[in-house]
This record gives C-alpha cells, structure tokens and sequence, in this order.
C-alpha cells in the first residue's frame, strides 16, 4: 500500500479539533498540579513533619515506581467503586493531576534548593513573614529556577495525553484511531498526528525559550 498524502490532509480537521482537547487536558492537569505540587512543597517545608514527609515520599515513589496507563485506569475504573462516578474527562484530568504532581514536587524542591537562606533572612528583616514571604519572594524564585523543568514536565504531560484514549476520552490519539478505522489508512493519519504532536510541543520549548530569556534580561 502506498502513501498517500490525501487521507491526511482529509484528516487534518478533525485532527486540528482533537489536538485543541489534548492541549486543553494538558493545560488543565498541569495547573492543577503545579498548585498541588506548590501546596505540598510549601507545607512541607514549613512543617517539617517527618509523618507528612513519609507520606509524600510515598505517594511520589508510587507515581514514580508504576505506569502512568495503570494510574489512568486506577483512577477511572477503582473511584466509581468507591463512590465518585466522574466522567473519562474528569479522571483522565485526575490522573494526569496526581502523576506530574509527583515530579513537579521534586522540581520545586530542587528550585527550592537554589534559593538562598539568606533571601528568606533578607525578606523577614523587611517584615515579610508567612503568605507574603512566600508568594512575593520565595515562590517567584523558586519557579524562575524551575522553568526548564518544568516545561519538559508539560511536554511529557502532553504526550502522555495519548493513553487516556483508552479511556474513551475523545482526543487526538482516539480521533486518529476514529479516523483510520473507517478509512483504513493509518500511516497517512498517524502521520498527521504525528505532525500535530510535534508542533504542540515545538510551540511550548519555543516559548520556554522566550521566557527564560525574558527573566535573564528581567534580572540582568
């Protein structure tokens, strides 16, 4: 069977539809964990609970030791049985949510590292202390130090994306299986989604870039 570059501009569409619900899960469950991960990382630190320590230690060992597929089937198939009858959409969300929390605690916590004591020091002097100090001097910091990191987890968010197709959530993987399984020509549609993953994730180093150096000047 030959290539044939028709089936995938015909599919281009509805290609261009299902990329725009991979960004927005994407953007969704990586705001909501960048605020999990910035709560636990504060909390921990303040705290200095040895009993809250061991529990975030293995909740990350958790994510980190098992895959991000049998994650999305846990949080889809296990939550109704308990209960909380949520939608694909919501527990892939979830799903999504708990997995990049889990690294995105242990990137703050080495951006936390790079700052120094003697901003926290600086800061309490001029009368910061609490809330302030960490939303106007730690926090700021602590994400200007995180950036590359930080988009690399999205970028591997986004790709991971793709699984919750088997969860009958409607995104760019399941509409490229939609769209084969009818016209029977999945290397001209995978190609198109393909180029699609692609150009979403170039747009998100691209503008890493951009921002990174717009803090460098911003600091300079």
């Amino acid at each position: 069977m030959k290539f044939d570059l028709t089936y995938t501009l015909d599919a281009l569409p509805r290609l261009l539809d299902g990329s725009l619900v991979t960004l927005k899960l994407a953007l969704l469950g990586f705001t909501f964990s960048v605020v999990l991960a910035t709560i636990v990382t504060v909390a921990r630190t303040v705290s200095k609970s040895q009993i809250f320590g061991a529990i975030i230690a293995v909740y990350i060992s958790f994510i980190r030791g098992t895959p991000i597929l049998v994650q999305i089937f846990l949080v889809y198939y296990v939550l109704p049985i308990i209960g909380l009858n949520i939608g694909p959409i919501t527990a892939g969300i979830v799903a999504l949510t708990l997995n990049s929390a889990a690294f995105i605690i242990e990137i703050l916590r080495g951006g936390l590292a790079s700052v120094s004591k003697g901003q926290f020091e600086a800061a309490r002097s001029l009368g910061l202390s609490g809330f302030a100090l960490w939303v106007k001097v730690i926090l700021p910091q602590t994400f200007m130090a995180s950036i590359p990191p930080l988009v690399n987890e999205f970028t591997q968010l986004l790709k991971a994306t793709a699984l919750l197709s088997t969860i009958t959530v409607v995104e760019l993987m399941r509409v490229s299986q939609q769209i084969y399984s009818n016209n029977y020509h999945p290397i001209e549609v995978l190609t198109g989604a393909f180029v699609m993953y692609f150009l979403m994730c170039f747009a998100v180093s691209r503008s890493a870039s951009w921002l990174e150096a717009t803090f460098e000047v911003k600091r300079a």
